[in-house]
């Protein structure tokens, strides 16, 4: 067996076993064509699917938060990484949606933007780097 075909057989390995830590669920979405607006002047998008399953998430260290303010509200925006299987290809400004969480359930609902995507060879797992936008008062 050559060493090549040794690293691959690792790599599945430890690829599985950073999919066994997914405990989450997402869904990643992504913006297809212009948005429109309607007669009200509602604006929609349409998106299609990128990625539906496992996930979890962390932030990088402590979470760096950034305030600004925007039609009167507060938003705080912070970083934090999606790590998702290895294979499904993401895209800055995708959306990602957790849809369940077992290890934190007040996850569920969270809406991030992905902002890049750590790539690398070897990858056990996709790493998306999101921002995660809180609207305050």
């Amino acid at each position: 067996m050559s060493f090549g075909d040794t690293i691959a057989r690792e790599l599945e390995f430890l690829r599985k076993q950073a999919e066994s830590r997914m405990r989450g669920a997402c869904m990643i979405d992504r913006a297809t064509g212009e948005p429109s607006t309607d007669d009200d002047g509602v604006v929609t998008r349409a998106f299609e699917d990128v990625y539906v399953g496992k996930c979890y998430t962390r932030y990088p260290g402590l979470a760096q938060e950034a305030n600004r303010e925007a039609a009167g509200a507060t938003i705080t925006e912070s970083r934090i990484v999606v790590r998702i299987p290895f294979g499904p290809v993401c895209k800055p400004g995708d959306r990602v949606t957790i849809t369940a969480d077992l290890d934190n359930p007040q996850l569920a609902g969270a809406v991030y933007r992905v902002e890049s995507i750590d790539d690398q060879s070897q990858a056990t797992a996709q790493r998306l780097l999101c921002s995660d936008l809180q609207s305050g008062a």
